[in-house]
């Protein structure tokens, strides 16, 4: 719903605002038909009108002699539209985005989709190397020795392998195949991460 998006809906650090914003948003759907805007500006008086149940939920929380139970096992729907538990989308208390609140857990939970697929892109173009960038990039003398071949074994290759194993099958310097990687290829990935970053 966009009216959950509202700025100024008012919050909470029960434990239990949020099933006390979500009863308050069933109660909203029920009767957003009643509503009647006062104030100069709609969006004002619909928060109001939204905040004056809310506050009145947040207190029965906070009565010592509240009978205010939540069954663990009452079913609800996700963000998905598939009917679970409330037990199922609790957050995990060790999780540092217990904090957060929803508009942030969510924002978080889109980030973290697309730096995963950022990786998987980058993954990919390392595998791939279709421009040769990455197999272009090679110490004078050791052509064999290219970005490509190091990137694959150094950062894909689990467990990755050790620059002593990979300098002494190619018949190269330790020195020369790291500095080879530290000066040419990890610049070079570096800025490869930074294009698929702006695309």
């Amino acid at each position: 719903m966009v009216i959950q998006q509202l700025p100024g809906i008012y919050k909470s650090g029960h434990q239990d605002y949020l099933e006390a914003l979500n009863q308050t948003w069933e109660w909203v759907s029920r009767k957003i038909c009643e509503f009647e805007a006062r104030s100069p500006s709609f969006q004002q008086s619909l928060v109001i009108w939204i905040n004056g149940y809310l506050k009145w939920r947040i207190k029965d929380l906070y009565r010592p002699d509240s009978n205010y139970t939540i069954s663990l096992d009452r079913l609800t729907r996700n963000d998905e539209g598939d009917e679970t538990t409330l037990l199922n989308i609790l957050p995990d208390r060790q999780s540092q985005t217990i904090s957060l609140d929803l508009l942030d857990i969510k924002i978080a939970q889109i980030q973290e989709t697309e730096r995963q697929c950022l990786g998987k892109r980058i993954w990919q173009y390392i595998e791939q190397d279709e421009e040769g960038k990455l197999t272009a990039s090679h110490p004078r003398k050791n052509p064999e020795c290219h970005c490509h071949l190091l990137a694959m074994r150094l950062l894909l290759e689990q467990p990755p392998h050790k620059i002593a194993d990979i300098a002494r099958e190619l018949n190269i310097s330790n020195q020369t195949l790291y500095s080879h990687w530290k000066k040419n290829c990890l610049p070079l990935l570096k800025e490869i991460g930074m294009n698929f970053g702006s695309d």
